[in-house]
């Protein structure tokens, strides 16, 4: 009895019904509750995603080094199965070589089931308006596609042409840090952000099921108001 009473005012505080309470506590007892404590409070431990997420890292201490290796003379069409870093590496850029000279944008790419930073470069654009349009992972669903960066024209980012090869094809790499590997959908570096607010569509309104009065050919005459007489 007493236990019975005790089920009923811990369902009015909870605010269900007695049957409701009995199957959550079966539910609970199913899956195992001493489990479920300790994973709502490892996952309130998980850090939140930050929002500089298009903002290139710098190297810190504790990273793996950087190391000399032959990397593509284009950038490669290539898939992944595993998400790519969400941040880029900030590239430390050599003096300018000359005033005709744009930096092409580095890029991560997959190779020996991890994924390495290549740096970017100094070279001559097609045109001296043309600004390099970083590439980028896109999620096709079941794998991560490389879509290749190349030329654009100023504020925009449509690619017009693609870079030549590079004119050197060695360059010191660096391995992913585990601190900037997080799982995204999707990851463009360098690039705004431009949110396009879509206004909703008025809704069109429906015909109305009584039709309308049709007005009379002969209207009626408007009665003239009655003057009241004056007081003396």
């Amino acid at each position: 009895m007493k236990k019975q009473k005790a089920e009923e005012k811990s369902c009015k505080q909870l605010g269900v019904s007695r049957r409701i309470f009995l199957k959550i506590l079966m539910a609970i007892s199913l899956l195992g509750g001493s489990n479920i404590l300790p994973r709502l409070v490892l996952a309130e431990d998980v850090p939140a995603e930050p929002d500089n997420l298009d903002e290139p890292t710098p190297w810190q201490e504790g990273d793996p080094e950087p190391v000399e290796m032959t990397i593509p003379a284009e950038e490669p069409e290539q898939t992944s199965t595993e998400a790519p870093p969400s941040q880029p590496m900030d590239d430390e850029r050599p003096p300018q070589p000359g005033p005709d000279y744009a930096w092409a944008y580095g890029y991560w790419w997959w190779t020996n089931g991890t994924y390495v930073w290549v740096p970017g470069y100094w070279v001559v654009p097609p045109q001296a308006d043309y600004i390099y349009v970083p590439g980028y992972w896109n999620y096709g669903g079941t794998t991560w596609v490389y879509v290749r960066g190349g030329w654009g024209r100023p504020n925009t980012t449509v690619i017009v042409t693609y870079p030549q090869p590079r004119p050197v094809l060695t360059a010191f790499v660096i391995t992913a840090p585990i601190r900037i590997v997080r799982r995204h959908r999707r990851w463009r570096h360098h690039r705004k952000r431009h949110y396009h607010h879509r206004p909703r569509p008025k809704p069109t309104p429906k015909p109305s099921p009584h039709p309308a009065p049709r007005p009379s050919s002969n209207p009626a005459p408007r009665s003239s108001p009655q003057r009241q007489p004056r007081r003396r």
